[in-house]
């Protein structure tokens, strides 16, 4: 066992070889360059839904100048489906004194149109975010090489 600063907060972590993937998916980033629209979002998470058979949930948080804080995986879904975790987004947020988010999920199908459900559970995430003065900055679901963002189109850019 090893320890080192991740998840915003000091946590004692597993080394072994059959944690590394997961160590790898769960890194903490801290680049200097500020998240500044959705097709940048998009290619700073694509690798970590390439080639997925199942639907992920994943958010990206960011600090007040949008400088992503940290990337966390959500929830492990099926084939058509994953639930979005409200309660623990809103948690990951607060741990790491994030003041914005953007959610990500992938459509393994290649087809990022959003469901019905998907637009319900952003609104939903939304309102959440609101609560804690949260910004929900986009909803981004990945699929093959192309996405479909919230924000853009719904004219609401970063």
């Amino acid at each position: 066992m090893s320890y080192r600063v991740t998840d915003c907060v000091l946590r004692k972590i597993d080394v072994s070889p059959s944690n590394r993937s997961i160590m790898k998916k769960q890194a903490h980033y801290t680049p200097d360059t500020p998240i500044k629209a959705s097709a940048q979002a998009a290619g700073y998470l694509r690798e970590d839904f390439r080639d997925l058979d199942h639907e992920e949930s994943w958010i990206l948080l960011l600090n007040g100048a949008h400088l992503p804080l940290a990337k966390k995986m959500i929830t492990v879904g099926t084939i058509k489906s994953t639930q979005i975790d409200h309660r623990r987004i809103i948690k990951e947020a607060l741990l790491c004194n994030a003041t914005a988010i953007i959610l990500f999920h992938n459509h393994p199908s290649g087809n990022p149109a959003p469901s019905a459900s998907d637009m319900n559970e952003t609104n939903k995430l939304k309102k959440a975010c609101d609560i804690f003065d949260i910004s929900l900055l986009d909803h981004i679901i990945l699929a093959d090489t192309t996405y479909y963002s919230f924000a853009e189109e719904t004219q609401n850019k970063f």
